[in-house]
């Protein structure tokens, strides 16, 4: 009778339970809270499925359920520690929760198991950026340059890296090929505008922060840059956009409206 009851146990929670296939499906289509509820069933079923843990784990990420989704990410470290998915998942929800000293800590795992994977090479790229190891960071993205040299987030985040450690010629070539694989992107050019603007080539400076206020004429630091850039042939519009931009929040427009009395 009690093995009766015990197989019929089974069969009754076998028919409820959760189906990863379906639940994938779910996740999908952004349909994150169904995946999650299809995985609960999955994962009740067999507790250590790696692959559901790592879905839930992403179902959670997606809908900003941060806590749930590192205890679902150290529960598969905990069964794989060396698991690069789950170690890159963990820096990413550390980048979000603006923990960048763990979340470059998990980043550098991942990338020990997993050294060719281009994307974690940036992330972790990244994170150094935010932790000011900038050398750090430059070894990494050349790393990714080497196993995609057309990649143009590459390009760019080596441009600041290059900013930071004060080669302002090396990160302006950076920029120059960020634009050229990735097209108009008026960040770039900024970012090449405070390259020039660092080296004094002050010309090709303002042309970046024109293209840039051309598109977006309340871009108020690059109009404060600007005013600098013409401020010893124009002081008098230099000064007015200066003023401009220190009104609207500038902080290096009010830094420098002393150039102006």
């Amino acid at each position: 009778m009690k093995q009766l009851f015990a197989i019929a146990f089974i069969v009754l929670f076998s028919s409820c339970g959760g189906s990863f296939d379906k639940a994938n499906q779910y996740f999908k289509n952004q349909q994150f809270g169904d995946a999650i509820s299809e995985l609960n069933w999955v994962l009740f079923m067999k507790m250590s499925n790696l692959e559901a843990l790592q879905l839930r784990a992403m179902s959670y990420e997606a809908m900003e359920k941060y806590n749930e989704a590192l205890t679902d990410y150290k529960r598969i470290t905990q069964l794989a520690p060396h698991d690069p998915q789950a170690l890159a998942g963990m820096g990413k929800v550390y980048w979000e929760l603006e923990e960048y000293q763990q979340a470059e800590k998990h980043f550098l795992l991942a990338a020990k198991e997993d050294p060719k994977n281009v994307e974690l090479l940036i992330m972790l790229g990244r994170s150094m950026i935010k932790n000011e190891n900038f050398k750090s960071a430059e070894d990494f993205l050349y790393e990714a340059k080497k196993l995609d040299p057309k990649n143009a987030s590459i390009y760019f985040y080596r441009g600041i890296v290059q900013a930071h450690l004060g080669d302002a010629w090396t990160a302006a070539s950076q920029f120059n090929m960020y634009i050229m694989y990735s097209g108009d992107n008026l960040t770039a050019y900024y970012n090449r505008g405070l390259a020039y603007m660092r080296m004094g080539m002050v010309d090709w400076a303002t042309e970046d922060f024109d293209r840039v206020l051309k598109s977006q004429p309340k871009h108020y630091n690059a109009l404060a840059r600007r005013a600098i850039c013409l401020m010893d042939t124009n002081p008098s519009q230099s000064c007015r956009d200066l003023r401009l931009a220190a009104k609207h929040g500038s902080e290096f427009a009010k830094e420098n409206l002393d150039k102006c009395m």
